[in-house]
Protein backbone atom coordinates (compact mmCIF):
# COMPACT_ATOMS: atom_id res chain seq x y z
CA UNK A 1 0.00 0.00 0.00
CA UNK A 2 1.23 3.29 -1.08
CA UNK A 3 2.25 6.05 1.74
CA UNK A 4 0.15 8.38 0.96
CA UNK A 5 -3.00 5.73 1.10
CA UNK A 6 -1.86 5.13 4.74
CA UNK A 7 -1.69 8.69 5.46
CA UNK A 8 -5.05 9.31 4.49
CA UNK A 9 -6.77 6.19 5.74
CA UNK A 10 -5.26 7.59 9.77
CA UNK A 11 -6.52 10.94 9.22
CA UNK A 12 -10.04 9.68 7.74
CA UNK A 13 -10.38 6.97 10.90
CA UNK A 14 -8.69 10.19 13.09
CA UNK A 15 -11.81 12.60 12.16
CA UNK A 16 -14.29 9.94 12.87
CA UNK A 17 -13.39 8.89 16.49
CA UNK A 18 -13.02 12.89 16.88
CA UNK A 19 -16.82 13.32 15.03
CA UNK A 20 -18.25 10.20 17.50
CA UNK A 21 -16.50 11.64 20.38
CA UNK A 22 -18.71 15.10 20.11
CA UNK A 23 -21.53 13.23 19.47
CA UNK A 24 -21.27 10.94 23.02
CA UNK A 25 -20.18 14.71 24.95
CA UNK A 26 -23.16 16.70 23.58
CA UNK A 27 -25.60 13.90 24.02
CA UNK A 28 -23.99 13.34 27.31
CA UNK A 29 -24.73 17.02 28.40
CA UNK A 30 -28.33 16.67 27.20
CA UNK A 31 -28.97 13.37 29.98
CA UNK A 32 -27.35 15.34 32.51
CA UNK A 33 -29.70 18.20 32.17
CA UNK A 34 -32.92 16.42 31.55
CA UNK A 35 -33.17 12.48 32.06
CA UNK A 36 -33.31 11.57 35.96
CA UNK A 37 -31.27 8.23 35.49
CA UNK A 38 -27.48 8.30 36.69
CA UNK A 39 -25.15 8.71 34.36
CA UNK A 40 -23.86 5.13 34.95
CA UNK A 41 -26.96 4.15 32.42
CA UNK A 42 -25.80 6.22 29.76
CA UNK A 43 -22.02 5.33 29.40
CA UNK A 44 -23.67 1.76 30.15
CA UNK A 45 -25.62 2.11 26.55
CA UNK A 46 -23.27 3.67 25.15
CA UNK A 47 -20.52 1.60 25.35
CA UNK A 48 -22.28 -1.39 24.51
CA UNK A 49 -23.58 0.12 21.27
CA UNK A 50 -19.98 1.68 20.27
CA UNK A 51 -18.33 -1.74 21.44
CA UNK A 52 -21.07 -3.55 19.27
CA UNK A 53 -20.25 -1.14 16.10
CA UNK A 54 -16.62 -1.79 16.49
CA UNK A 55 -16.56 -5.42 16.84
CA UNK A 56 -19.24 -5.82 13.83
CA UNK A 57 -17.01 -3.90 11.64
CA UNK A 58 -13.72 -5.37 11.79
CA UNK A 59 -14.54 -9.05 13.42
CA UNK A 60 -18.58 -9.91 12.51
CA UNK A 61 -17.11 -12.97 10.77
CA UNK A 62 -16.53 -14.32 14.21
CA UNK A 63 -20.34 -14.89 15.04
CA UNK A 64 -22.18 -17.63 13.44
CA UNK A 65 -25.31 -17.46 15.25
CA UNK A 66 -27.18 -15.92 12.33
CA UNK A 67 -30.12 -13.93 14.05
CA UNK A 68 -27.72 -12.66 16.66
CA UNK A 69 -25.32 -11.33 13.44
CA UNK A 70 -28.21 -9.68 11.87
CA UNK A 71 -29.07 -7.65 15.38
CA UNK A 72 -25.57 -6.65 15.30
CA UNK A 73 -24.86 -5.12 12.36
CA UNK A 74 -28.69 -3.88 12.23
CA UNK A 75 -27.63 -1.95 15.71
CA UNK A 76 -24.08 -1.07 13.91
CA UNK A 77 -25.45 0.54 11.13
CA UNK A 78 -28.13 3.11 13.33
CA UNK A 79 -25.52 3.63 15.67
CA UNK A 80 -23.12 4.85 13.04
CA UNK A 81 -25.51 6.73 11.41
CA UNK A 82 -27.03 8.25 14.66
CA UNK A 83 -23.92 9.60 16.61
CA UNK A 84 -21.67 10.82 13.10
CA UNK A 85 -24.94 13.12 12.04
CA UNK A 86 -26.15 14.01 15.56
CA UNK A 87 -22.75 15.06 16.29
CA UNK A 88 -21.68 17.23 12.89
CA UNK A 89 -24.71 19.31 13.26
CA UNK A 90 -24.09 19.68 17.09
CA UNK A 91 -21.04 20.46 15.77
CA UNK A 92 -22.33 23.58 13.59
CA UNK A 93 -24.31 24.38 16.76
CA UNK A 94 -21.41 24.94 18.11
CA UNK A 95 -19.79 26.83 16.07
CA UNK A 96 -22.68 28.72 15.50
CA UNK A 97 -23.53 29.77 18.80
CA UNK A 98 -20.26 30.88 19.61
CA UNK A 99 -20.04 33.57 16.34
CA UNK A 100 -23.41 34.50 17.29
CA UNK A 101 -22.26 35.25 20.76
CA UNK A 102 -19.77 37.87 19.59
CA UNK A 103 -22.38 39.55 17.83
CA UNK A 104 -25.64 39.39 19.63
CA UNK A 105 -26.89 39.23 22.76
CA UNK A 106 -27.54 36.27 24.85
CA UNK A 107 -30.72 36.46 25.81
CA UNK A 108 -31.28 37.11 22.07
CA UNK A 109 -33.84 34.78 20.47
CA UNK A 110 -31.89 32.72 17.48
CA UNK A 111 -28.48 32.70 19.86
CA UNK A 112 -30.87 30.97 22.33
CA UNK A 113 -32.22 28.24 19.62
CA UNK A 114 -29.49 27.98 18.76
CA UNK A 115 -27.98 27.00 21.72
CA UNK A 116 -30.77 25.24 22.74
CA UNK A 117 -30.44 21.38 23.05
CA UNK A 118 -33.26 19.89 25.17
CA UNK A 119 -35.15 19.58 22.01
CA UNK A 120 -32.54 19.33 19.60
CA UNK A 121 -30.72 16.46 20.71
CA UNK A 122 -34.59 14.21 20.53
CA UNK A 123 -35.27 15.69 17.84
CA UNK A 124 -32.28 14.68 16.15
CA UNK A 125 -31.65 11.49 17.44
CA UNK A 126 -35.27 10.70 16.36
CA UNK A 127 -34.06 11.92 12.62
CA UNK A 128 -31.07 9.76 12.31
CA UNK A 129 -32.78 7.13 13.82
CA UNK A 130 -34.74 6.91 11.17
CA UNK A 131 -31.95 8.10 8.05
CA UNK A 132 -30.25 4.83 9.51
CA UNK A 133 -33.00 2.53 9.11
CA UNK A 134 -33.59 3.82 5.56
CA UNK A 135 -30.52 3.44 4.94
CA UNK A 136 -30.46 -0.01 6.00
CA UNK A 137 -33.21 -1.11 4.16
CA UNK A 138 -32.03 0.60 0.92
CA UNK A 139 -28.40 -1.70 1.24
CA UNK A 140 -30.17 -4.65 0.73
CA UNK A 141 -31.88 -3.45 -2.00
CA UNK A 142 -30.36 -4.37 -5.55
CA UNK A 143 -31.08 -2.56 -8.74
CA UNK A 144 -30.19 -3.18 -12.07
CA UNK A 145 -28.67 0.08 -13.79
CA UNK A 146 -28.28 0.72 -17.81
CA UNK A 147 -25.48 2.63 -19.12
CA UNK A 148 -24.20 3.03 -22.89
CA UNK A 149 -20.94 3.51 -24.13
CA UNK A 150 -19.68 4.84 -27.73
CA UNK A 151 -16.35 3.81 -29.21
CA UNK A 152 -15.08 5.34 -32.26
CA UNK A 153 -12.72 1.65 -33.39
CA UNK A 154 -13.92 -1.19 -35.15
CA UNK A 155 -14.28 -4.50 -34.60
CA UNK A 156 -15.60 -7.63 -35.49
CA UNK A 157 -18.15 -7.09 -32.69
CA UNK A 158 -20.72 -3.96 -33.07
CA UNK A 159 -21.87 -4.23 -29.71
CA UNK A 160 -20.64 -5.51 -26.33
CA UNK A 161 -23.32 -5.70 -23.57
CA UNK A 162 -21.67 -6.15 -20.25
CA UNK A 163 -22.78 -6.70 -16.73
CA UNK A 164 -20.35 -5.30 -14.07
CA UNK A 165 -20.12 -5.97 -10.16
CA UNK A 166 -18.33 -4.35 -7.89
CA UNK A 167 -17.95 -3.82 -3.98
CA UNK A 168 -20.45 -6.28 -2.67
CA UNK A 169 -18.39 -6.43 0.30
CA UNK A 170 -20.08 -9.94 1.42
CA UNK A 171 -20.03 -10.51 4.89
CA UNK A 172 -21.57 -7.15 5.94
CA UNK A 173 -23.79 -5.59 3.21
CA UNK A 174 -24.19 -8.63 1.28
CA UNK A 175 -24.94 -12.32 2.70
CA UNK A 176 -25.86 -15.38 0.48
CA UNK A 177 -29.22 -14.30 -0.58
CA UNK A 178 -27.63 -10.60 -1.94
CA UNK A 179 -25.19 -13.65 -4.01
CA UNK A 180 -28.57 -15.19 -5.36
CA UNK A 181 -30.17 -11.77 -6.33
CA UNK A 182 -26.77 -10.54 -8.25
CA UNK A 183 -26.45 -13.87 -10.25
CA UNK A 184 -30.24 -13.94 -11.49
CA UNK A 185 -29.65 -10.12 -12.61
CA UNK A 186 -26.92 -10.98 -13.99
CA UNK A 187 -28.30 -13.67 -16.47
CA UNK A 188 -31.39 -11.56 -17.20
CA UNK A 189 -29.21 -9.12 -19.11
CA UNK A 190 -28.20 -12.05 -21.12
CA UNK A 191 -24.44 -10.24 -21.05
CA UNK A 192 -21.67 -11.15 -22.93
CA UNK A 193 -18.87 -10.24 -20.54
CA UNK A 194 -19.29 -9.93 -16.38
CA UNK A 195 -16.80 -7.43 -15.37
CA UNK A 196 -16.04 -8.35 -11.31
CA UNK A 197 -14.26 -5.28 -10.06
CA UNK A 198 -13.56 -6.14 -7.01
CA UNK A 199 -13.85 -5.96 -3.08
CA UNK A 200 -16.27 -8.78 -3.63
CA UNK A 201 -14.61 -10.22 -0.51
CA UNK A 202 -13.41 -8.60 2.44
CA UNK A 203 -12.46 -9.38 5.75
CA UNK A 204 -15.72 -10.02 6.74
CA UNK A 205 -16.78 -12.25 4.51
CA UNK A 206 -16.94 -16.15 6.03
CA UNK A 207 -15.45 -19.30 4.12
CA UNK A 208 -18.97 -20.31 3.72
CA UNK A 209 -19.70 -17.46 2.19
CA UNK A 210 -17.08 -17.79 -0.47
CA UNK A 211 -17.83 -21.14 -0.77
CA UNK A 212 -21.18 -19.98 -1.66
CA UNK A 213 -20.63 -17.02 -3.81
CA UNK A 214 -18.51 -19.82 -6.20
CA UNK A 215 -20.90 -22.32 -6.52
CA UNK A 216 -23.82 -20.01 -7.17
CA UNK A 217 -21.36 -17.74 -9.77
CA UNK A 218 -20.99 -20.85 -11.86
CA UNK A 219 -24.52 -20.68 -12.93
CA UNK A 220 -23.83 -17.18 -14.29
CA UNK A 221 -24.26 -17.18 -18.15
CA UNK A 222 -22.48 -15.01 -20.56
CA UNK A 223 -20.56 -15.63 -23.87
CA UNK A 224 -17.34 -14.54 -23.70
CA UNK A 225 -16.92 -15.52 -19.68
CA UNK A 226 -16.32 -13.14 -16.30
CA UNK A 227 -13.13 -11.42 -15.52
CA UNK A 228 -12.17 -10.03 -12.07
CA UNK A 229 -9.59 -7.70 -10.82
CA UNK A 230 -8.42 -7.23 -7.27
CA UNK A 231 -9.88 -4.47 -4.85
CA UNK A 232 -8.54 -3.33 -1.76
CA UNK A 233 -9.91 -5.38 0.47
CA UNK A 234 -9.57 -8.82 -0.88
CA UNK A 235 -6.19 -8.70 0.35
CA UNK A 236 -7.18 -8.24 3.78
CA UNK A 237 -8.97 -11.86 4.23
CA UNK A 238 -6.53 -14.51 5.73
CA UNK A 239 -7.62 -17.06 3.05
CA UNK A 240 -6.53 -17.49 -0.73
CA UNK A 241 -9.32 -15.50 -2.44
CA UNK A 242 -8.07 -16.49 -5.84
CA UNK A 243 -9.01 -20.30 -5.25
CA UNK A 244 -12.98 -18.72 -4.55
CA UNK A 245 -12.69 -16.70 -7.77
CA UNK A 246 -11.00 -19.25 -9.94
CA UNK A 247 -13.27 -22.17 -8.72
CA UNK A 248 -16.56 -19.98 -9.93
CA UNK A 249 -15.05 -19.82 -12.97
CA UNK A 250 -13.87 -16.47 -13.13
CA UNK A 251 -10.56 -15.24 -14.91
CA UNK A 252 -8.44 -13.14 -12.14
CA UNK A 253 -6.80 -10.30 -14.28
CA UNK A 254 -3.42 -8.74 -12.68
CA UNK A 255 -1.73 -6.39 -14.64
CA UNK A 256 -2.49 -8.34 -17.76
CA UNK A 257 -5.15 -9.38 -19.98
CA UNK A 258 -7.26 -10.87 -22.36
CA UNK A 259 -8.86 -10.83 -25.99
CA UNK A 260 -12.55 -11.45 -26.06
CA UNK A 261 -14.78 -11.41 -29.45
CA UNK A 262 -11.95 -12.09 -31.57
CA UNK A 263 -10.17 -8.25 -31.10
CA UNK A 264 -11.35 -6.77 -28.14
CA UNK A 265 -8.65 -6.21 -25.58
CA UNK A 266 -9.12 -6.70 -21.74
CA UNK A 267 -6.77 -5.27 -19.30
CA UNK A 268 -6.83 -5.97 -15.44
CA UNK A 269 -4.81 -3.73 -13.58
CA UNK A 270 -3.79 -4.14 -9.47
CA UNK A 271 -5.50 -2.33 -6.95
CA UNK A 272 -4.17 1.17 -6.39
CA UNK A 273 -3.07 -0.32 -2.79
CA UNK A 274 -1.41 -2.72 -4.13
CA UNK A 275 2.40 -2.05 -3.73
CA UNK A 276 3.71 -4.45 -6.49
CA UNK A 277 1.27 -2.88 -9.36
CA UNK A 278 2.75 -1.65 -12.43
CA UNK A 279 1.65 1.65 -14.31
CA UNK A 280 -0.59 1.27 -17.13
CA UNK A 281 2.00 1.83 -19.98
CA UNK A 282 3.88 -1.26 -18.26
CA UNK A 283 0.86 -3.21 -18.37
CA UNK A 284 -0.56 -2.33 -21.93
CA UNK A 285 3.13 -2.76 -23.52
CA UNK A 286 3.12 -6.13 -21.77
CA UNK A 287 -0.11 -7.54 -23.26
CA UNK A 288 0.48 -6.30 -26.69
CA UNK A 289 -2.97 -4.77 -26.80
CA UNK A 290 -4.13 -3.81 -30.31
CA UNK A 291 -4.52 -0.22 -30.13
CA UNK A 292 -6.38 0.43 -33.30
CA UNK A 293 -8.98 -2.45 -31.85
CA UNK A 294 -11.40 -1.25 -28.69
CA UNK A 295 -9.41 -1.41 -25.60
CA UNK A 296 -11.19 -1.71 -22.29
CA UNK A 297 -9.17 -1.10 -18.83
CA UNK A 298 -10.02 -2.91 -15.89
CA UNK A 299 -9.43 -1.15 -12.34
CA UNK A 300 -10.88 -1.02 -9.06
CA UNK A 301 -10.14 2.38 -7.99
CA UNK A 302 -11.18 5.33 -10.59
CA UNK A 303 -7.70 6.79 -9.85
CA UNK A 304 -5.12 7.25 -13.21
CA UNK A 305 -7.79 7.98 -15.44
CA UNK A 306 -5.77 10.63 -17.75
CA UNK A 307 -3.11 8.50 -17.72
CA UNK A 308 -4.98 5.42 -19.16
CA UNK A 309 -6.66 7.68 -21.68
CA UNK A 310 -3.19 8.71 -22.68
CA UNK A 311 -2.15 5.42 -23.49
CA UNK A 312 -4.56 4.77 -26.34
CA UNK A 313 -7.19 2.84 -23.94
CA UNK A 314 -11.24 3.49 -24.83
CA UNK A 315 -12.69 2.82 -21.93
CA UNK A 316 -11.67 1.67 -17.93
CA UNK A 317 -13.84 0.45 -15.83
CA UNK A 318 -13.78 0.79 -12.00
CA UNK A 319 -15.74 0.45 -8.19
CA UNK A 320 -14.33 1.56 -5.21
CA UNK A 321 -16.16 5.01 -4.65
CA UNK A 322 -19.67 3.12 -3.69
CA UNK A 323 -21.12 6.22 -4.99
CA UNK A 324 -22.54 7.89 -1.77
CA UNK A 325 -22.87 5.78 0.46
CA UNK A 326 -23.28 7.86 3.30
CA UNK A 327 -24.79 11.55 3.46
CA UNK A 328 -23.20 14.34 2.42
CA UNK A 329 -19.64 12.50 1.48
CA UNK A 330 -19.58 12.99 -2.14
CA UNK A 331 -17.52 16.25 -1.98
CA UNK A 332 -14.83 15.07 -0.10
CA UNK A 333 -14.32 11.39 -1.42
CA UNK A 334 -14.17 13.16 -5.23
CA UNK A 335 -11.20 15.11 -3.76
CA UNK A 336 -9.67 11.57 -3.43
CA UNK A 337 -11.02 9.89 -6.79
CA UNK A 338 -11.08 11.20 -10.84
CA UNK A 339 -14.68 10.48 -10.24
CA UNK A 340 -17.26 9.10 -8.12
CA UNK A 341 -20.19 7.32 -10.46
CA UNK A 342 -21.51 7.08 -13.81
CA UNK A 343 -19.68 7.97 -16.68
CA UNK A 344 -17.34 11.00 -17.73
CA UNK A 345 -15.21 11.42 -19.89
CA UNK A 346 -11.34 11.70 -19.95
CA UNK A 347 -10.57 12.35 -23.66
CA UNK A 348 -11.53 10.39 -26.70
CA UNK A 349 -12.26 7.49 -23.38
CA UNK A 350 -15.09 7.02 -21.28
CA UNK A 351 -14.69 5.99 -17.73
CA UNK A 352 -17.45 4.44 -15.96
CA UNK A 353 -17.55 3.97 -12.00
CA UNK A 354 -20.19 1.78 -10.89
CA UNK A 355 -21.83 2.84 -7.36
CA UNK A 356 -21.38 -0.79 -6.32
CA UNK A 357 -23.82 -3.44 -4.87
CA UNK A 358 -22.76 -3.03 -1.54
CA UNK A 359 -20.56 -0.89 1.19
CA UNK A 360 -17.92 -1.32 3.59
CA UNK A 361 -18.08 -1.46 7.38
CA UNK A 362 -21.95 -0.86 7.66
CA UNK A 363 -25.09 -2.52 6.32
CA UNK A 364 -26.16 1.17 5.37
CA UNK A 365 -25.96 2.98 1.95
CA UNK A 366 -27.49 6.38 1.19
CA UNK A 367 -28.28 7.95 -1.04
CA UNK A 368 -26.30 5.99 -3.29
CA UNK A 369 -27.95 2.32 -4.62
CA UNK A 370 -26.70 -1.07 -4.41
CA UNK A 371 -26.25 -1.59 -8.62
CA UNK A 372 -25.43 -4.56 -10.73
CA UNK A 373 -24.83 -2.79 -13.92
CA UNK A 374 -25.95 -3.21 -17.78
CA UNK A 375 -23.27 -1.64 -19.90
CA UNK A 376 -23.69 -1.60 -23.43
CA UNK A 377 -20.78 -0.90 -25.73
CA UNK A 378 -21.82 0.42 -29.20
CA UNK A 379 -18.49 -0.18 -31.29
CA UNK A 380 -18.20 1.68 -35.05
CA UNK A 381 -15.71 4.52 -36.17
CA UNK A 382 -17.27 7.68 -36.90
CA UNK A 383 -18.36 8.15 -40.72
CA UNK A 384 -15.46 11.22 -42.55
Amino acid sequence: MKKGVYIMVFVIFAAVVFVLGIGVLSCLDWWKKNVAASKVYFWLIVTLLITNMFYTVFNIKSITFKPLKEVMIFLSAVTFIVLIYTSLIMMIKYVLGFLLGAFLKPENRFVHFVKETKITVPVLLAATTLLGVVGYINAGIIRTSDYEINVNKGSEKKSLTAAVVSDTHIGICAHKSTIDTIVEKINEMQPDVVFLLGDIFDENTTTDEMEYFSEKFKDVKSRYGSFFVYGNHENMQNEDVAKYIKEAGVTILEDSSAVIAGDITVVGMRSEYDSVGYPIEKVLEKSKADKTKPVIVLKHEPLGLKEIAAQGADISMHGHTHGEQFPLTYLPFSFMNDMMSGLKQFGDMTAFTTQGAGGWGFHFKFPAKCEVAKVTINIAPKSK
